[in-house]
C-alpha cells in the first residue's frame, strides 16, 4: 500500500524545556482526534550531528486527501497556531510517497 508520508522539522533556537515539553505533547494527542492519521512519531533530535531541528515530526495517511484533512483538521490547526508559530524559528515540511 503506498502511503503518504509527512516529514516536519521544527527549529526552536531558544526554547526552553516547558515550550517543548508543551509543543511535543500537544503533537502527541493528534492521533487520538484525527482518524486519518494512519502513524504518527514525534521526537527530539538526538543533536548527533548539531543543528536544528528541534523537534522532529513523521505522519503517515493513505491518502492525499487523508494528509490534507489532517493539515486543516481543527485540532492540527489549533496546535500549530497556539504552541508551535509562536516559538519556532524554522519548519522545513515534505509530503512524499512511500
Amino acid at each position: 500500500m503506498t502511503m503518504i508520508r509527512h516529514i516536519v522539522l521544527l527549529a526552536f533556537d531558544g526554547a526552553d524545556d516547558e515550550v517543548l515539553d508543551t509543543v511535543e505533547r500537544e503533537l502527541r494527542r493528534l492521533p487520538d482526534l484525527i482518524p486519518e492519521i494512519v502513524d504518527y512519531t514525534i521526537g527530539r533530535d538526538l543533536g548527533l550531528r548539531g543543528g536544528p531541528p528541534t523537534i522532529v515530526v513523521l505522519g503517515g495517511f493513505g491518502s492525499v486527501e487523508a494528509y490534507e484533512a489532517y493539515a486543516t483538521h481543527p485540532e492540527h490547526v489549533r496546535v500549530l497556531d497556539d504552541h508551535i508559530r509562536p516559538h519556532v524559528t524554522t519548519i522545513g515540511r515534505a509530503q512524499i510517497e512511500a
